[in-house]
């Protein structure tokens, strides 16, 4: 009988043919839903092209709440109503933060996406960072550097030495034993910042401690010129730390200056995102509103003192004192309170750190005489040093050397790498 020839598929083949279709198969779905495939990035594609809707949406309110105003800042009546033309209603199809003024923050009900808009009408991405950062915490935030690659901030930016001055032109009113008889200081890597408050898109660091001028020396103000032009040196000074990577350059620091007599005379500096600490920043963190400086003073408010004409501070004259006793009836704005309006001891720690100036002024006054003052932190409270003093007969200077300047600097809170290992790196880094 002949033998009949076994035409089959072997097992070995068999086993070979599953396994090169298990390879093609998981090819096959690695490339359609890998991390790189095309269905993840067809999500990925039709995911931003509804973040760039939404965006657009949002650029679209912005420039019409700045129309409305003629140009103006942007409101959030004004911003509201162009939400609604463009999204719809607010509280059904997004909410909007209830703040008055910039930055704002808008969430669309669907996504659940949230982006922020700042005071200058440019819309980002908004991470709500008070989930991972605290108050407190460290940041690596580094002054003298522009981008992640470690770009170097032009030195001019970085230095700012603060002239003596007149009552005509900006100065602290004191001569120093530097080499141009001016105050110097220099923004350095070496500073480290600490989270001082979060807000809707922005993160607001301040220094571990106070700064002292490049001599080491605390930073003097003196007499008249001191006390006018105080709020402005003290900005001036601070600005030099706004101009690295992450800093929100967009902000406008404002500023007064002047005396008395001279009207509601104010100042801005733009392009820096620091500025120098003031006594607002403590009171938010003790809580504390206008409403509350009464209690904190009960003279707070009057204008009752002095009852006669007393010398004062005034740009008008190259010393910045009145030639004449011509003002009286000055209302008085100063008021004082101990570090244990700040509940959270931590703050506490981090803000009474050192003796330093705040740019903030006030007026004290008496029945014969006016103090011509500039806010400070000292020991365990916040009150004020007496630059000039005000009577009938002159206007006395006086010269104050105990205070260094605080700056503070405002991230963009996107610029904070969430993903950092606080507890191995000891602060947090930047994306």
């Amino acid at each position: 009988m002949k033998k009949q020839k076994n035409s089959g598929i072997t097992l070995i083949a068999l086993v070979i043919t599953i396994i090169v279709l298990l390879i093609l198969a998981g090819v096959t779905i690695a490339t359609l839903t890998g991390e790189n495939g095309i269905l993840t990035r067809a999500s990925e594609a039709s995911e931003q092209t509804e973040i760039g809707d939404e965006q657009e949406k949002i650029k679209l309110s912005v420039t019409g709440a700045i129309t409305e105003n003629n140009g103006g800042e942007i409101t959030r009546t004004n911003l509201n109503k162009e939400l609604t033309n463009y999204i719809g209603t607010e509280g059904t199809d997004y909410t909007l933060s209830e703040t008055e003024t910039a930055p704002f923050v808008v969430t669309y009900t669907d996504s659940g996406r949230s982006y922020v808009i700042d005071e200058n009408g440019n819309v980002s991405e908004y991470v709500d960072i008070s989930k991972y950062v605290g108050v407190g915490d460290y940041v690596n935030y580094n002054p003298t550097v522009s981008d992640k690659s470690g770009t170097q901030v032009e030195a001019s930016k970085l230095t700012y030495t603060s002239p003596t001055g007149t009552g005509t032109e900006h100065g602290n009113g004191y001569t120093s034993t530097e080499e141009d008889g001016g105050q110097k200081f220099t923004a350095t890597a070496s500073t480290k910042w600490r989270v001082l408050d979060i807000g809707n898109g922005t993160v607001t660091l301040i220094s571990e401690n106070p700064i002292t001028t490049d001599a080491g020396e605390n930073f003097t103000m003196n007499g008249a010129i001191g006390y006018l032009y105080a709020e402005q040196e003290l900005n001036e000074i601070c600005k030099i730390y706004g101009y690295g990577y992450g800093a929100d350059t967009s902000q406008v620091t404002k500023y007064n200056y002047g005396g008395p007599t001279d009207g509601e005379l104010t100042g801005e500096i733009r392009g820096s995102g620091a500025r120098s600490i003031t006594i607002e920043d403590i009171n938010k963190q003790a809580g504390i509103t206008e409403a509350d400086y009464t209690t904190l003073d009960n003279n707070y408010g009057s204008t009752t003192n002095p009852i006669e004409d007393v010398y004062y501070p005034t740009i008008t004259t190259p010393n910045g004192q009145s030639r004449s006793a011509g003002v009286k009836n000055l209302e008085y704005t100063y008021y004082y309170y101990n570090k244990t309006k700040i509940e959270n001891t931590d703050v506490q720690n981090m803000l009474f750190n050192g003796n330093y100036w705040l740019a903030s002024r006030c007026i004290n006054t008496y029945s014969g005489s006016s103090n011509f003052y500039v806010r400070r932190v000292f020991g365990s409270g916040t009150n004020a040093e007496r630059l000039c003093y005000g009577n009938g007969s002159n206007l006395d200077g006086i010269s104050y050397s105990l205070y260094a300047v605080r700056p503070i600097v405002i991230l963009k809170s996107n610029v904070i790498d969430i993903n950092t290992n606080y507890e191995t790196e000891g602060h947090w880094n930047l994306k």
